[in-house]
C-alpha cells in the first residue's frame, strides 16, 4: 500500500476509535460482489482489509450476500469457498432473501446509526452513497485490484464535530472544574 494511502487510512481509523468507539477485531460486512471480485483479481481479501484498516478484522457475511453468491452459478466457486470462512451474520430474510444492498442496509443502518460499528465492504456505489448519510460508517471497496477506504463523509465528520464541542463544553459546565 502507498505511504500516503497508508498514513490517511491510519488517521482516520483513529479518528473512528476516538471519536465512535471502534475497536479490534473490527467487524467488517461485506458483500458478495467484493468478495467475487477479490477472487477474480487474486487477492487474499482478509490480508488486504487487515492492512487497510491497520488493526485485526472479524470479517461477516449475511446469508442473502452468500445466496446472491450461489445464484452467480460455478463461475463464483472459489468465491462461495472464501464466504464460507467468514462468519455468518444472521438477517433472517431466506424467505424470500433480500437483494444484497436491502440486506446490507437493514443489518447494519439500525435507526440511522451504525450501532454495531461495522465497516461495511462493497463493491455497490449505490449501497456505498446510502451508507454515507449514516455517521460513523467507514466503507471499503476494490478499485482496479487495490483495496481503497472512502474519505469520512460530510456526515460523519459533521457528527465528529458535534461530539468535540459536547465534550468540551462539558467542562465548562461542570461546577467543579471552576477552580
Amino acid at each position: 500500500m502507498r505511504q500516503k494511502r497508508s498514513k490517511s487510512y491510519r488517521k482516520q481509523m483513529a479518528t473512528y476509535n476516538m471519536a465512535f468507539g471502534f475497536r479490534q477485531p473490527y467487524q467488517i460486512l461485506v458483500d458478495g460482489d467484493i468478495i467475487y471480485d477479490a477472487t477474480k483479481y487474486k487477492m487474499n481479501l482478509e490480508k488486504s482489509l487487515e492492512s487497510v484498516v491497520q488493526g485485526r478484522i472479524k470479517p461477516m457475511i449475511t446469508q442473502c450476500c452468500i445466496k446472491s453468491l450461489y445464484d452467480r452459478g460455478e463461475e463464483a466457486k472459489e468465491a462461495i469457498a472464501l464466504a464460507k470462512t467468514f462468519e455468518r451474520r444472521r438477517c433472517n430474510h431466506l424467505d424470500p432473501p433480500l437483494s444484497q444492498a436491502d440486506c446490507l442496509n437493514s443489518v447494519a443502518n439500525v435507526k440511522g446509526t451504525n450501532k454495531h460499528r461495522y465497516i461495511i465492504a462493497t463493491q455497490d456505489p449505490r449501497v456505498r452513497s446510502q451508507f454515507r448519510s449514516i455517521p460513523a460508517t467507514p466503507m471499503i471497496y476494490i478499485n482496479r485490484s487495490v483495496i481503497i477506504m472512502e474519505p469520512m463523509s460530510p456526515a460523519t465528520e459533521a457528527t465528529k464535530r458535534r461530539l468535540e464541542v459536547e465534550k468540551l463544553s462539558a467542562g465548562l459546565n461542570n461546577p467543579r472544574s471552576r477552580g
